[in-house]
């Protein structure tokens, strides 16, 4: 697979991120990261929604302008990217598709597919399937992970489809189709792409919970023997923090500031003096902040009874990422209230990042993005800019050779001196190799000469230095073809007395 240029986007609820990255050929899912771009929003996309497509693609046309600038990428521009599906609606649902083929069979990769497509098929009330994540198959009764080159009548498969409302969709098409001129070369479910960089093989299979902690969503995935198996996103996220801190009488953008700046989740140690932040006592609002976060932390951990698991059904534990999980102690509170061991998320083995000022940990989600698309024969989301030449003038210096035999290989050649019956040999000596004229024609073209050669006017430079040989055959040549032209006006004149 040749190196290809591969553009990624995620929208989020406060910023808007976009990533190039080149692939590394042969090695399908490793990538070099060569710029990342964030645009802040504020209520712009509301849940992981676009609530304004004005908005969002004046953001999205800026992060190309500063991708296309970055180092190993101008003078490309962007023409397709890849956009990743995340947002309030998004969720799984199990289901069980089984076909019967009354006839035993092998099972082949196009087997699999097609029950694939059969699954796809199931109708989920408001709601279009974005990916089908395939869990444990059976055939004839005999359950397998990978049923390929298995023989058998009945093929089921337990899988989860994925799915979210048309309008998630519909407005990333009218941002990046209609605003900002842009093919979306395919659409990359951001959480299951994180689970695949950001999760261990081994913890995929022994048992794990992914949480995506941002500003006004909490997505969990759930991962059991390798598969999916749960996928939920709660409508909660950073930004209620900020917005319990506006209780004590501040704008908003001042309590965001506050959170980062003094804001902790793990509520204060005893007997610890409290200190003054504007005016406001710290352990009054890290007590607001451990409150809240102690909230989304039950509503994370209760998924996964919703799952239909116990907690020590997933011994790997919680891996935590998003932009809401840099709070401070949000982490070691999420291990305290859960009992379960947690980490933060990192990037994986097939990603190199080679461009400067890059924080990787911060765009873990766009990268995923980017690296998902890579697992596959990506498509070029890059293209060159045109050729250099002017549409109107072009000024070209060219070799061109003159026979005085006047050869017509070029239909525009003017005939100097010749009747049209008249031999070539007139104007040549014969077995004379060195009486070919080789002049330079600086020629202007414009668009109406090239859809008319016929017409363009040329201008022969016959300069040259004295004593220079070609000067010295220029003035044979030209001596030869005035006595050959005289010679016909007397036969003519002889022809008339």
């Amino acid at each position: 697979m040749e190196q290809k240029y591969i553009v990624a986007f995620e929208i989020g609820s406060a910023y808007i991120k976009g990533a190039i990255a080149t692939t590394v050929s042969g090695v399908p899912g490793r990538v070099n990261i060569l710029a990342v771009e964030t645009e802040h929003l504020v209520d712009k996309v509301r849940y992981g929604c676009v609530e304004n497509p004005g908005d969002v693609a004046a953001c999205v046309t800026s992060i190309c302008h500063k991708l296309q600038a970055a180092p190993g990428v101008s003078p490309r521009s962007i023409k397709e990217v890849y956009v990743g599906l995340s947002g309030r609606s998004l969720a799984s649902y199990p289901h069980e598709v089984t076909r019967d083929f009354h006839a035993e069979i092998e099972i082949t990769r196009r087997t699999i597919d097609d029950l694939m497509q059969q699954a796809a098929a199931r109708a989920i009330a408001e709601r279009e399937v974005v990916a089908i994540e395939p869990g444990s198959f059976s055939v004839d009764s005999q359950t397998t992970h990978d049923p390929v080159g298995m023989f058998g009548h009945i093929l089921s498969a337990q899988v989860s489809l994925v799915a979210c409302k048309p309008r998630m969709r519909n407005n990333i098409k009218r941002v990046f189709n209609e605003r900002c001129a842009l093919n979306i070369a395919g659409y990359v479910v951001t959480p299951l792409a994180m689970g695949t960089q950001l999760l261990t093989v081994e913890e995929r299979r022994l048992g794990v919970m992914l949480v995506d902690f941002g500003a006004e969503t909490t997505t969990v995935a759930i991962y059991r023997a390798g598969a999916l198996v749960y996928l939920a996103t709660i409508p909660m996220g950073s930004r209620n923090i900020t917005r319990d801190i506006t209780s004590l009488n501040c704008l908003e953008e001042r309590a965001e500031e506050i959170k980062k700046a003094v804001g902790n989740a793990m509520p204060p140690e005893p007997g610890v003096a409290p200190l003054v932040t504007d005016g406001l006592d710290n352990s009054e609002i890290n007590n607001i902040i451990a409150a809240r976060a102690d909230e989304i932390i039950s509503n994370i951990y209760e998924q996964i009874a919703y799952a239909g698991l116990k907690p020590q059904q997933l011994p790997e534990g919680v891996v935590v990422t998003g932009g809401g999980a840099a709070l401070r102690g949000f982490t070691e509170l999420l291990a305290k209230q859960t009992q379960l061991k947690t980490r933060a998320a990192s990037l994986g083995p097939g990603v190199t990042v080679v461009g400067h000022g890059i924080n990787a940990n911060n765009a873990l989600d766009v990268i995923s993005i980017i690296t998902e698309a890579a697992m596959t024969d990506p498509v070029e989301c890059t293209m060159m800019p045109p050729s250099s030449v002017m549409e109107h003038h072009a000024e070209v210096s060219v070799n061109e050779t003159i026979t005085p035999s006047g050869n017509q290989d070029d239909e525009d050649e003017h005939r100097i001196g010749r009747m049209e019956d008249e031999d070539d040999s007139i104007l040549s000596d014969q077995g004379d190799d060195d009486e070919v004229e080789t002049v330079t024609v600086k020629k202007t073209k414009t668009r109406d000469d090239r859809k008319d050669n016929k017409k363009t006017d040329r201008k022969v430079d016959t300069k040259s230095e004295p004593g220079d040989a070609s000067d010295a055959r220029s003035k044979n040549f030209w001596a030869r073809l005035s006595q050959s032209i005289n010679n016909m006006m007397k036969e003519d004149s002889d022809f008339e007395n």
